[in-house]
């Protein structure tokens, strides 16, 4: 105790300005609160079940340590001002310069800042855990494991239908036509049930140029001939067309048109696809309307392991694949009831030689109320698309056409086999396993990995500090009274705006954000320049509101000037540019905020200490002033 006495008396004779605000003691307990909460974020998600859900960097404010951040938050804050406070002989700030009010300033922020930011320390342990419980070499090695085994899992049909085959080569290089209307019948095709798949070579032209609507032209002799494009890619300054040119029989690849392990094509995760895109590619099913090449070739190399795998006929290698994948859902505790030798079973069979799928199972635990059946889902949406056989449709000259007499030209035998959403319903077994865990653990375990939570949040707390510490250092030079005449002056100007701009409104009927933001700019001038050039003719209580506002609202009012520029922007290239898909107007007009982005409240926030350090010296002129 003598030693921090001893200290205390350094600091005052010394630097009076640290000993009055007590950075240095509220910096040790700042640290100490923020080494607890890295403890916490360390230790908060032991248990992989709770990284098995839709995202975890809000369990911050989820699970409740939100609530023990603003308790402490508060009690340090708190503290500190009883203690600063009792210092009477500085709120007089004798003797004062220009430097040390602003240094006063600062070290509010300083302090704030330390106090509100355990959120960090929070993610920062929470991070550590995460690369060092599942390192990037060992994580590489399960995803490849993962995503080699769930070609197995077989628990949607949709997945092992011929459309989505891409290995070997023809199948990656050629289109797959499956709409009924637009394939011909004349040439070989393939049929399962009420579905066709017919298969196209393509070819490719691009467009340069554009109608009025800014829409690109289909080239020619195309667009004459009415040729339908099978699919589009669509450039920053062209647009090419697809369209199909001939049929070529691939009777020698396709054994079984049923669903087939051999067609198995989708990606479980892949988190370089994640990196490289703004959505994860393990949330969108492939469309081979508009196919993404990189996720063409990557849903190709995992068909082409699954075909490999299946061409070997080994089943002790599958046998062993399937048990480093049960090991891996153990080790992250995702619920299955699964047995490798039994799925073995299911997927080897002598009668089954195209690997046909027979079995199928559940993505959620069977007796659960709470766990939603995805399966059955989209099943059921299947049967609405694909089974109602009594659909019409009109052709081009107007007659009804039965959607039942088409399929039945491309498939006689159609009301003998088993509807797709039927054969699934009676070959679901009670295995199975919960693949949306999986994914939500990988997905979270790279995104505590890799993604930048200091710069996406750290702009609020610096503002919270900031605004926070105006609102203090204001208290602490023009007082208790003059404060709160400054909050009721401002919220009476505030409602006093509004009030004109609704009037505004019903008089003059348009561009009300203009009103009321020019005259929020006049207001704000004139509020600013009163302390400057008009501070000895007005009382000190009546010039202490002006100066009270100016010191909390000049950031605002620099927001405001940005706001109008960006107003007059878009009015400025309103109508230059025209979308066609949303009929809008300057749907693509970059104005100086969106340009800017984070950047300004940076830039911002830069000012308001600029306009600080320079206003210390009206504060001193105002003091000197006579009650």
């Amino acid at each position: 105790m003598q030693k921090l006495n001893t200290f205390n008396e350094y600091l005052l004779e010394k630097y009076p300005t640290i000993w009055n605000t007590k950075i240095v003691w509220m910096l040790l307990a700042a640290l100490a609160a923020h080494i607890i909460f890295f403890v916490i974020g360390y230790l908060s998600h032991i248990d992989p079940v709770s990284l098995q859900k839709y995202s975890v960097k809000n369990d911050y404010y989820q699970d409740g340590v939100i609530f023990i951040h603003l308790i402490i938050s508060i009690l340090l804050l708190v503290g500190w001002l009883l203690m600063m406070f009792k210092n009477n002989s500085f709120k007089n700030f004798y003797p004062s310069s220009k430097g040390k009010l602003f240094g006063q300033f600062v070290q509010y922020f300083i302090i704030i800042f330390s106090c509100t930011t355990f959120y960090f320390s929070y993610m920062t342990g929470f991070r550590m855990f995460i690369n060092n419980k599942y390192s990037d070499q060992e994580m590489a090695k399960n995803i490849d494991v993962i995503n080699r085994a769930t070609p197995f899992l077989s628990q949607n049909i949709e997945d092992y239908t011929l459309e989505n085959r891409l290995y070997p080569k023809p199948f990656y290089d050629l289109y797959c036509e499956t709409n009924v209307d637009d394939a011909d019948r004349n040439k070989k095709y393939f049929v399962y049930y009420n579905r066709v798949y017919q298969f196209y070579t393509i070819y490719s032209k691009t467009s340069y140029k554009k109608d009025n609507k800014k829409n690109f032209i289909m080239p020619e002799p195309e667009r004459s001939a009415k040729t339908v494009e099978a699919y589009s890619e669509q450039k920053e300054n062209s647009k090419i067309y697809y369209f199909k040119k001939d049929v070529v029989d691939l009777s020698s690849y396709i054994k079984t048109t049923k669903p087939s392990y051999y067609n198995f094509s989708n990606i479980f995760y892949d988190s370089d696809l994640s990196d490289s895109y703004a959505y994860s590619y393990t949330d969108i099913e492939y469309n081979k309307d508009y196919p993404d090449p990189i996720l063409k070739k990557r849903k190709a190399i995992i068909n082409e392991k699954t075909a490999l795998l299946l061409s070997k006929k080994n089943p002790a290698e599958l046998e062993k694949l399937l048990t480093d994948f049960i090991a891996i859902s153990k080790q992250f505790r995702v619920k299955n009831n699964l047995d490798a030798k039994i799925w073995t079973k299911m997927i080897f069979s002598p009668n089954n030689p195209d690997f046909e799928v027979r079995y199928f199972m559940k993505d959620y635990e069977p007796g659960r109320t709470n766990d939603y059946d995805y399966s059955a889902s989209d099943e059921a949406q299947t049967a609405e698309v694909y089974a109602d056989s009594t659909a019409t449709t009109v052709d081009e000259e107007g007659r009804i056409v039965d959607d039942s007499i088409k399929i039945r030209a491309f498939n006689p035998e159609i009301n003998k086999q088993i509807a797709p959403d039927k054969y699934f319903k009676n070959n679901l077994t009670d295995y199975y396993y919960k693949t949306e865990n999986m994914k939500d653990l990988l997905k979270n375990v790279d995104s505590v990995k890799k993604e930048d939570f200091f710069s996406e949040n750290v702009h609020i707390y610096l503002w919270i500090a900031f605004f926070l510490s105006t609102f203090i250092f204001s208290f602490r030079i023009t007082g208790l009274k003059s404060l709160l005449f400054s909050v009721i002056s401002a919220g009476i100007l505030v409602l006093s705006v509004v009030l004109l701009t609704v009037f505004y409104s019903f008089s003059l009927n348009g561009k009300e954000e203009y009103f009321a933001s020019h005259v929020t700019l006049l207001v704000s001038i004139v509020i600013l320049l009163i302390p400057l050039f008009m501070m000895n003719k007005v009382r000190k209580l009546v010039s202490s509101i002006f100066v009270n506002i100016s010191m909390n609202g000049f950031v605002l009012f620099v927001l405001l000037i940005f706001v109008i520029i960006s107003m007059y922007q878009r009015d400025a290239c309103g109508g230059t540019i025209y979308n066609s898909e949303t009929g809008a107007v300057y749907e693509n007009c970059i104005t100086i905020i969106e340009s800017l982005g984070f950047m300004l409240s940076y830039i911002i926030l830069i000012l308001g200490f600029i306009f600080m350090y320079f206003y210390t010296a009206i504060l001193q002129k105002w003091k000197a002033m006579p009650e």
